[in-house]
């Protein structure tokens, strides 16, 4: 399965790739902005059924708010330990340490969140591991709250304080 594309005819390579439980794989590729633009980086995923894509902010919230319709509870318990880590997670510190990184969580949410795996389109896994990698990287942008914002909208909606609408529509700008 080849994760390189091109653009403006330069070829990107991943940086670093992980393999999900749907044989699908996620892969970070070097980024050029933001506050630290060495350490930036993009994120794709491919599915053996799929091309190679950017994963679209909008397409896991609904998918996260599909599993809140069968079990509020346990999505809510879920988004809110991602909160949780989201206040403890340090941004990386070297293009090394980046390159090398290996998810942390994503082995302890899927095993913890598996009854949520047949609900909606995504795999606890798949949607762990954009989570994970997307509080890394607005990390590297001190003061960057849009991705915290996304998660604590998707809680507010668990919890029955937020309505599809608030949430969908802030997700099409994150």
């Amino acid at each position: 399965m080849s994760l390189s594309f091109r653009k403006n005819g330069i070829l990107h390579n991943p940086l670093k790739s992980w393999e999900l439980s749907d044989g699908g794989t996620i892969a970070i590729y070097q980024g050029s902005r933001g506050h630290n633009p060495d350490l930036d980086y993009i994120v794709k995923y491919k599915t053996p059924k799929s091309r190679l894509r950017v994963p679209s902010h909008t397409h896991w919230i609904v998918d996260l708010i599909v599993k809140c319709e069968h079990d509020s509870e346990e999505v809510g318990r879920y988004v809110n330990e991602w909160l949780e880590i989201y206040e403890i997670m340090e941004p990386f510190n070297s293009v090394e340490e980046r390159n090398n990184y290996e998810l942390i969580y994503n082995d302890y949410f899927t095993d913890s969140y598996f009854s949520l795996d047949n609900l909606g389109a995504f795999k606890i896994d798949f949607i762990s591991a954009m989570i994970e990698l997307f509080i890394k990287c607005e990390k590297q942008a001190p003061g960057a709250f849009m991705f915290k914002n996304l998660l604590n909208l998707v809680k507010s909606y668990c919890d029955g304080e937020k309505d599809f609408y608030q949430v969908v529509s802030y997700s099409k700008r994150v």
